[in-house]
């Protein structure tokens, strides 16, 4: 769902409504930044200048009601280390990129209050909450991530931090490069020979010729959720291109081939703090 609030547009996901987690991706609209970065910028890395950066995460997270000060941020690498963080970790990235978590393609929590979130320009953005264990996360899921099974790597960390059931957990892909516009090499195809079938290649690729294919990105990391248990009706695929739509979303690939830099746009999560019901039936902190 393509959300609009306070001149900020974003991405929301109905597998999430009725849970008490904000899950959203920031958009390209409504921001301060300028030329390539125009104009919802939230990357310290893209070459924008810092302030408007940080103007650009204040705006958005305010709308989403996150604190944009203890946000926790990661350097990603498009490997597949997943990182437990709580609250002493809160602020780690948020206006500096010097402070962020390094060598960190996944992220994930189980205290309320806690905003996890990683930056995307073309790569997949997957998010997971599972309601029962009260546990979120986002992990990074480039071609490279994808074709380690950043997917099951992650879910596996979920289980053994916190007791997570692949079963009772949603989950989300947001916005990120289509068939349509991901064309690679043979040696991108052959790295997912080691996690799907033959049959499943065919499916998520078309073969150019020259030795070239168009690759679902989103649709092979869809396949990795569901062979990794995750219930069909717990799953949401935003399936949008972020190549093909401009007016939306940056994207790495198609400001390359224009010899530009880009921005970055932002997938965050983070558990509702809910207030605590005391003995005599009144609200912790009235």
């Amino acid at each position: 769902m393509l959300n609009e609030q306070n001149g900020i547009s974003y991405v929301t996901f109905s597998v999430f409504d009725d849970h008490a987690v904000t899950a959203a991706v920031s958009t390209r609209k409504g921001g301060v930044s300028s030329g390539p970065y125009a104009s919802l910028n939230m990357s310290f890395a893209s070459g924008d200048e810092p302030a408007n950066v940080l103007a650009n995460r204040k705006k958005f997270l305010t709308t989403l009601h996150i604190d944009a000060t203890q946000l926790i941020s990661c350097n990603q690498i498009h490997g597949i280390n997943i990182v437990p963080v709580g609250k002493e970790m809160c602020g780690r990235g948020s206006d500096d990129k010097k402070e962020a978590i390094e060598a960190c393609d996944g992220i994930m929590t189980n205290e309320a209050g806690v905003p996890i979130s990683m930056n995307f320009g073309d790569c997949t953005p997957i998010l997971f909450f599972d309601p029962v264990h009260q546990v979120i996360a986002i992990c990074h899921g480039g071609w490279r991530g994808t074709a380690q099974n950043i997917v099951a790597v992650t879910l596996q960390k979920m289980h053994s931090a916190y007791g997570t059931n692949v079963a009772d957990v949603r989950a989300a892909i947001g916005p990120a490069i289509g068939k349509c516009c991901f064309e690679v090499g043979q040696d991108v195809i052959d790295a997912f020979l080691s996690i799907f079938s033959q049959d499943d290649i065919k499916t998520l690729s078309t073969d150019d010729g020259n030795g070239k294919f168009h690759f679902d990105l989103p649709g092979a990391n869809e396949k990795l959720m569901l062979k990794a248990g995750i219930l069909p009706e717990h799953l949401e695929n935003a399936n949008i291109c972020t190549c093909c739509h401009e007016d939306l979303f940056f994207s790495y690939r198609r400001s390359n081939k224009r010899g530009e830099k880009s921005g970055r746009h932002m997938a965050v999560m983070q558990l509702v703090k809910t207030p605590e019901v005391q003995g005599d039936g009144s609200v912790d902190g009235e």
